[in-house]
């Protein structure tokens, strides 16, 4: 569940594989995998004829009293409040389940604590059967169950087969850190074939004069959910306006705080930017993805009215940082 030597994609190209390694396999009837940890991932075989489980819903709280730094309300509230899907909050690994289709098998969040363990199993019937990662849509992979008198790979054609896709992945990460935008847009993270997902803006730098629209936007084909997102801190600071936020997208709340959940602002004309919008200079894209599965857009613009050095951040994965200078 993940690149198996994710330091390399980490610390050489800034990047992570959404993916499952092999990303197809073949087994025989009445055999089981085991699905092991390699990052922040899900497993799910949905029930036969429905659809994979979402990250996150709405869960039918209306959000209210939610005030800018200026004191003004947010336009969200009296929206439903954003949660996680509490059937991911229970972990099944270390569990074993038989799956052939007439009901769900989902592994939930992998645990926060201790030794990872696997989510094990086992397939008694024929056919080919696709799993899903419900944390990042569009990640995928597949298990092909023949019976008895058909062959399967070995070990080590198995080995070869995840030595190839690593060495694959790996050509494409490097690739990404040269992403090419045009102008007046920044590409929040950059994604390539096969889940693989580097994680910076693109330009890191932009300066523009007042007056400039801006459009963040997500990479078509990523699996991925950023934010751009700006204000008087950044995320890393637990008690300052941002961090808190930020913490809700890691589980820290049942419920993802509404400053992060939905855009700073009503859609339609991009919000005029300044150090002193919104009270402290804060402006949400909300998440953004390129998923049709989900609610969220791919891309959010502003306008930026007033001179000055924005620092902008994913709050998602907050070490994602990038910088607009307006002269």
């Amino acid at each position: 569940m993940g690149e198996p030597n994710s330091g390399t994609f980490e610390k050489k190209y800034s990047s992570d594989v959404n993916d499952f390694f092999p990303h197809g396999i073949t087994i025989h009837a009445g055999d089981s995998l085991r699905f092991l940890e390699a990052g922040f991932h899900v497993v799910d075989f949905p029930k036969r004829g429905s659809s994979a489980q979402q990250l996150a819903l709405p869960n039918g709280q209306p959000i209210g009293g939610v005030n800018d730094a200026a004191g003004a309300p947010f336009w969200f509230n009296g929206q439903s409040q954003v949660a996680f899907n509490p059937l991911l909050l229970s972990s099944n690994f270390g569990k074993k389940f038989t799956y052939n289709g007439s009901k769900e098998v989902l592994s939930g969040f992998p645990s926060p604590t201790g030794k990872p363990k696997p989510l094990t199993v086992k397939f008694p019937k024929t056919g080919t059967f696709t799993y899903y990662c419900p944390v990042h849509p569009g990640m995928k992979g597949t298990v092909k169950v023949v019976s008895k008198r058909h062959s399967t790979p070995s070990k080590k054609q198995e080995a070869r087969t995840v030595k190839k896709q690593i060495a694959r992945d790996l050509k494409t990460a490097k690739n990404l850190a040269s992403t090419k935008v045009p102008a007046s847009t920044v590409d929040v993270g950059s994604a390539g074939p096969g889940g693989v997902e580097y994680y910076g803006f693109f330009p890191q730098t932009v300066t523009v004069p007042v007056g400039t629209t801006l459009n963040f936007r997500m990479t078509p084909g990523s699996f991925e959910t950023h934010t751009a997102s700006t204000g008087p801190d950044d995320p890393s600071q637990p008690n300052g306006y941002m961090g808190p936020i930020s913490a809700s997208f890691q589980g820290g709340t049942p419920t993802v705080d509404p400053r992060g959940a939905y855009a700073s602002d009503p859609p339609g004309a991009p919000a005029n930017l300044t150090p002193t919008y919104h009270g402290n200079g804060f402006w949400n894209s909300g998440p953004l993805d390129s998923s049709n599965a989900t609610p969220f857009k791919s891309s959010n613009s502003v306008k930026f009215s007033a001179a000055g050095t924005y620092q902008f951040y994913c709050l998602i994965h907050p070490f994602m940082h990038a910088t607009v200078v307006v002269h």
